[in-house]
């Protein structure tokens, strides 16, 4: 599915007609496993001496394009005050069909939102309402900046004395795996084409 930028970017939110589309396109370009690696890659890198050598400059450009994308459509749902449709008990924990994708390659353990607490598996939209008290998203535009720009040069991140790596690192990651619950329980379809319903070896 191809992503504009413009039709995602929050400060465009007339053009956003279904943030959970933005969601479904978001998982469309790449799995959560991959979502998480390049969450992490990107801190490393950023908190080093290093340059992004993993992929070329304009790939890891995407990315954040893509990271951001999920950001605004966070924001958005946030702002309507969205709750999970479900009763989720926690005997319910472990059922696939609250968890599991239809990226086929994946295993239900690369699935599993391991960063987020029960409460947070159960309404995921709880971790919107913290990601933007940790910070709003103006700042959160701030930080996507200054990630992406100690990623592509030698400097290193740590050096800043506001950052908290760390914090940062979890609370993106807990927001990913917010986002594909929400893209697993809420969503089917990516731009009107049928996802893939969850394969028999998940069951």
């Amino acid at each position: 599915m191809k992503h504009e930028y413009l039709e995602t970017s929050v400060w465009f939110k007339d053009k956003i007609t279904d943030p959970y589309q933005i969601i479904a396109a978001f998982f469309d370009a790449a799995d959560i496993a991959h979502h998480r690696k390049i969450i992490k890659n990107i801190l490393q890198v950023a908190c080093s001496d290093r340059c992004w050598e993993k992929q070329e400059p304009g790939q890891l450009l995407y990315e954040f394009s893509l990271l951001e994308s999920v950001i605004n459509a966070a924001w958005l749902l946030d702002q309507e005050k969205k709750k999970d449709p479900l009763i989720i008990n926690p005997e319910d924990v472990f059922n696939p069909n609250l968890f599991v994708g239809w990226h086929g390659k994946l295993t239900k353990w690369d699935f599993l939102p391991r960063s987020l607490s029960y409460k947070e598996f159960a309404n995921p939209y709880r971790v919107f309402k913290r990601f933007f008290r940790f910070q709003d998203i103006t700042n959160w535009k701030e930080q996507l900046q200054l990630l992406m720009d100690y990623s592509l040069r030698s400097m290193n991140l740590l050096e800043l004395e506001d950052i908290r790596p760390l914090s940062l690192y979890f609370q993106l990651t807990k927001l990913v795996e917010a986002a594909h619950l929400i893209d697993v329980r809420e969503v089917n379809h990516v731009g009107g084409h049928v996802k893939n319903r969850i394969s028999k070896r998940h069951l």
